[in-house]
């Protein structure tokens, strides 16, 4: 009787179809699409091609299910006694979120509905909000002779008989979802102290509560308390523990293992809404971190990472990776916080760009704005020091060197915070093709200044040292008549380009700004004011 039902209703909506001449016709093999075939067993009775549109019009993913979905969606249903021949009846159930229908169907069962049928799962949200107990009581859905309320706090066994109110819900003028969250909120204020305004936000940040089935909300609590050892003010601050999916959590627990080279339980107590991710997207996160070659102590130092999905993850490392600061910015050990705020992190790029400034940090990046908003206006910070002192203690390789070692080096200059991240790597990279980092650490400051003014001198003095000929005219004065070139040491030659660079500047330290970037010196004047 469903079947011909259905057939019926799928004539008629063709009906109406074909005086619309951009349908288009479907042609089918009942082999290839899954759902058509499994229709056609359960009923016996053939689908025409002419319904198809229709079909497609009203369910679009109906016939995009694999056979491993409609089993799916057969073995939720099982669960409420709904069977094949049943569901045909109704294919919206085909289009359902799975995962949705399921708690629909366990809600209605906590409730004690009379039956549990396609259609009430379906219509799930006008059955529990817009129709009162009374109506459901007459449409004989819920017994006459029933109280909701006394029958939802047997779920929470644990709470005392003095602690469960009875609020006298009239059932004319009361909704299912209003005596549920009543239940929950009671159970909720005696193990947590959760007081009513949290739980009604509660309810207004983490919409799954509401229609989240009472053993789900108990099993993630057991879960929480026991497995991840979460104590309750955590929970109570992060009520998405509380309407977590058990069943994921688990899936979490059992198959990642560790996260920033932590084991995923004290991951999850450093940033908890780890636990709202979906567990293969957290493994795809793993892979996607170890392809990139970003370590565990970066990890470690922005967890959240971990609470975003893979293809963000990727988009977003792909995204930075074209960028020239990236290559310098990813040394930092938070330099995940350029994936996890990437938006903000472009914008203050630009914005660094469009005022002309040299000096660029990470700190700077995700400071407040009123930091960022004082550097733009300001000149130099010192909120660059760190990550300049970092930067260079991490690409040079000494026992003398410690980041409180190259900035005690650098502050002796003074227009070290104003030097960008990029010109310094620029200059590491060039310079360590030729000089050893023990040698590049005790002349540090050379790194502050233009690439090309360094190459120049430096070109220059390294060909006196071998005795070439020297094509260009003289730059040096008096003072090196004397001088036995071929015994300059390393850290001689690069102290003597240092000098070279800046005696022109009487040894103001105003040689490290490059003439090469088109700003006048009227720009570098109201800068520095």
């Amino acid at each position: 009787m469903h079947s011909r039902g259905f057939l019926t209703q799928m004539k008629t909506f063709l009906a109406i179809s074909k005086k619309n001449a951009r349908i288009r016709k479907l042609s089918y093999n009942n082999n290839n699409i899954p759902f058509i075939h499994f229709y056609e067993k359960v009923t016996g009775s053939r689908l025409e091609e002419s319904v198809l549109p229709e079909l497609q019009k009203k369910h679009p993913n109906i016939l995009k299910l694999s056979k491993e979905d409609i089993q799916y969606i057969l073995q939720i249903l099982q669960k409420f006694d709904i069977s094949a021949e049943q569901a045909c009846s109704d294919p919206h159930l085909f289009s359902m979120n799975p995962i949705s229908m399921e708690n629909y169907g366990v809600i209605l069962k906590e409730c004690q509905f009379t039956s549990i049928i396609p259609k009430y799962i379906i219509r799930y949200h006008t059955i529990v909000k817009s129709k009162t107990i009374c109506q459901l009581k007459r449409d004989g859905i819920l017994k006459q002779n029933f109280n909701l309320q006394e029958v939802l706090y047997e779920f929470f066994r644990a709470l005392p008989q003095n602690q469960k109110v009875n609020n006298n819900f009239e059932d004319d003028k009361t909704n299912v979802v209003t005596v549920r969250m009543s239940v929950l909120e009671r159970f909720l204020s005696w193990k947590l102290g959760i007081s009513n305004d949290e739980f009604k936000k509660y309810l207004r940040n983490y919409l799954p509560m509401r229609h989240r089935p009472y053993e789900d909300i108990l099993e993630s609590l057991r879960i929480a308390e026991n497995d991840i050892k979460f104590n309750a003010d955590v929970i109570r601050r992060n009520g998405f523990i509380i309407s977590a999916d058990p069943v994921n959590t688990k899936l979490i627990l059992e198959n990642v293992g560790t996260l920033a080279g932590l084991d995923v339980r004290e991951a999850m107590k450093l940033e908890p809404a780890i636990i709202k991710n979906n567990y293969q997207s957290l493994m795809q996160i793993k892979e996607i971190l170890k392809e990139y070659n970003i370590n565990d102590e970066a990890q470690y130092r922005c967890l959240r990472v971990f609470c975003m999905q893979p293809r963000s993850v990727r988009e977003r490392l792909e995204h930075l990776s074209s960028l020239k600061e990236y290559s310098i910015l990813s040394t930092n050990s938070r330099m995940l916080y350029m994936v996890v705020h990437e938006k903000k992190m472009i914008n203050r790029l630009n914005k660094i760009q469009e005022a002309q400034k040299q000096c660029y940090s990470f700190n700077l990046l995700v400071s407040s704005n009123k930091i960022f908003n004082s550097f733009l206006n300001g000149f130099g910070a010192k909120v660059c020091g760190n990550d300049v002192g970092a930067y260079i203690s991490a690409s040079l390789n000494s026992r003398r060197l410690t980041m409180q070692a190259v900035l005690a080096k650098l502050k002796r200059h003074k227009y070290w915070l104003h030097t960008a991240l990029d010109v310094i790597a620029d200059n590491i990279q060039t310079l360590k093709r030729d000089f050893s980092d023990d040698v590049i650490f005790d002349n540090c400051q050379i790194l502050l200044y233009p690439r090309l003014e360094i190459q120049k001198h430096l070109n220059y003095l390294i060909k006196l040292r071998k005795g070439e000929p020297i094509s260009t005219e003289s730059t040096l004065d008096a003072s090196y008549n004397n001088m036995d070139f071929s015994r300059l040491t390393d850290s001689q030659i690069l102290s003597l380009v240092l000098y070279e660079m800046e005696k022109g500047y009487h040894f103001s330290g105003d040689g490290i700004w490059d003439k090469s970037d088109g700003r006048s010196e009227q720009s570098k004047v109201v800068n520095s004011s």
